[in-house]
């Protein structure tokens, strides 16, 4: 339980959470869903003496169609995500990434932002995003605008390129080009649970372009090269090869509670496999 006192702040536009976050930089703490935040000060892995919340600032909650990509508020929670007819038609590995976040409570209270800005390796939007080719909008009263992509964003276990006095705006996810395919899947023990590990990839139809990315393996999501690997289509021959790809880019994976390294990298290359023939098996539609 929560013990001791804590200064509670809830600003209705951006510029005053920008405000508060460039006052107390390191000793001030963000609520956006607060289904990261509230468990650990439950458990007192985080005890924070001040907080401020976004949840007034409704600029962060839209969804947009900004021609080539979608502009995604980081409020926007993970129940629209899943369900916002723009992202499932342009970002559908995204969607399907909503749509398998925790459960129900979880789906409806949490936002894509915080979850990105928590940087859980086994969360599900980072292998989509990473595939996608995201770009991570960050701002600050006294730094303004910058944009990161998803290699320069995630940084390690938990840990972001995101400074103290910024906030995590916007992710700007490209739109999948007409005949491409994507898919999302995620391996884990207990429907709701954080993943064992999770795959997103994005194809083309003509084998020009192919981008796959894992989580779970590493501190990090884990891009994997599989460009050369569908020029003659993704037959049987391509997808084990982007098994075997999945399973060496995975060299750094650790064990946990879960499962060990050595399990973790084996349930990459399976779930490389499946996601490619997924994604592949929707391409020219």
């Amino acid at each position: 339980m929560i013990s001791t006192e804590i200064e509670f702040s809830a600003p209705d536009t951006l510029a005053g959470v920008l405000e508060v976050l460039a006052e107390h930089e390191y000793d001030v703490t963000v609520l956006s869903g607060g289904m990261s935040l509230l468990p650990m000060m439950n458990l007192g892995l985080a005890t924070p003496e001040r907080v401020v919340s976004l949840n007034r600032v409704d600029s962060l909650t839209s969804v947009t169609d900004g021609g080539a990509e979608l502009l995604i508020g980081s409020r926007v929670r993970h129940v629209q995500i899943a369900s916002d007819p723009l992202i499932a038609r342009h970002c559908p590995a995204l969607a399907a990434a909503a749509a398998r976040i925790g459960d129900v409570q979880v789906r409806n209270r949490g936002t894509i932002g915080g979850s990105i800005s928590h940087a859980d390796p086994s969360a599900d939007y980072l292998p989509a995003l990473v595939a996608s080719g995201a770009t991570i909008v960050l701002e600050s009263s006294s730094g303004g605008r910058r944009e990161l992509s998803t290699q320069e964003f995630f940084i390690d276990l938990m840990f972001t390129a995101r400074q103290p006095s910024e906030l995590v705006t916007e992710i700007r996810v490209p739109k999948l080009r007409a005949g491409w395919g994507a898919a999302y899947i995620r391996f884990a023990r207990v429907e709701g649970s954080f993943a064992i590990v999770n795959a997103a990839a994005v194809l083309s139809p003509d084998s020009s372009g192919a981008a796959l990315a894992l989580g779970g393996v590493g501190p990090r999501p884990v891009p994997v090269d599989i460009s050369a690997l569908g020029g003659s289509g993704w037959d049987d021959d391509a997808v084990e090869a982007a098994g075997d790809a999945a399973f060496e880019a995975s060299a750094g994976a650790s064990g946990d509670p879960m499962s060990d390294a050595e399990y973790k990298r084996e349930m990459a290359r399976v779930y490389a496999r499946r996601v490619v023939r997924a994604a592949a098996a929707r391409t020219g539609t």
